[in-house]
């Protein structure tokens, strides 16, 4: 597995991922189950930090990621995940990766959260 550090930000429970080398499948599965099972982490919120990681995945396996994400995460989900990286690729991939995690029957949700007047909600 790539070294990964998580951190929960006492004020807010809000968890920090620093990831670093290069992730790979099997490294985005094992590193979200390992945020889930973090002590402390009131699974609200998490960044992950991937500055000093690279993608090293496939659109079909970034999929397959977010797949697993959606069945095997905590319920209720967390609210918000973002993703930090330094490279282009890898940022369109996390964007992709975003748009394969969104769940499709949330359409009310959906609705209210374009229509917000608030632009970084």
């Amino acid at each position: 597995m790539m070294p990964i550090s998580i951190q929960i930000e006492p004020e807010t429970g809000i968890a920090i991922a620093n990831c670093s080398g290069v992730l790979q499948f099997d490294d985005a599965c094992q590193a979200a189950a390992a945020l889930w099972r973090t002590s402390g982490w009131p699974g609200r919120s998490a960044v992950w930090d991937f500055r000093a990681a690279e993608f090293a995945v496939s659109s079909s396996e970034t999929r397959e990621v977010a797949k697993f994400i959606l069945q095997a995460q905590p319920t209720p989900p967390p609210a918000r995940i973002a993703f930090v990286t330094q490279r282009d690729v890898d940022f369109g991939m996390a964007r992709m990766f975003g748009i394969f995690r969104q769940d499709p029957r949330r359409y009310d949700e959906a609705i209210c959260w374009v229509g917000s007047v608030d632009p970084g909600a």
